[in-house]
Order: C-alpha cells, then structure tokens, then sequence
C-alpha cells in the first residue's frame, strides 16, 4: 500500500483515496491488536477510546525483562 502511494502523489483525489484506503486498515489492525492484548490480559475493549484517547501506556522494556 505505501509504495502503491508513492507512485500516486501526483493524482490528489487517488492519493487522497489511498490514504483513506490506508487509513481505515491501520484502524481495523489496530483494534484487532487492542482485541487481543484484552483477551491476554483481560482488559475490555471500547473501541471508541481508542479513537480519542491518546496512548497512556508505558512500554519499558527493562521492567519486562527482569527475572
């Protein structure tokens, strides 16, 4: 998909199509990511916050890998 956006910058209405194309599977591959993250840790899932709430977790890979 993103090289298929490059090629496509200089047509503003297919680029602009693109990017929604793009858009709208980033959403899906996000909320199927967030699905399953609740089905590991049984956190629910309102798939409204996460269009607008920002990302309060912290990653801190060292935490994780303590024995």
């Amino acid at each position: 998909m993103t090289v298929e956006l490059l090629t496509l910058q200089a047509d503003d209405a297919a680029y602009a199509a693109g990017l929604r194309t793009l858009g709208r599977q980033l959403v899906h591959i996000g909320v199927a990511l967030t699905q399953r993250a609740g089905e590991l840790d049984g956190a629910e899932l309102d798939v409204f916050s996460l269009l607008i709430t920002p990302d309060t977790e912290t990653h801190d890979r060292t935490e994780r890998s303590k024995p």
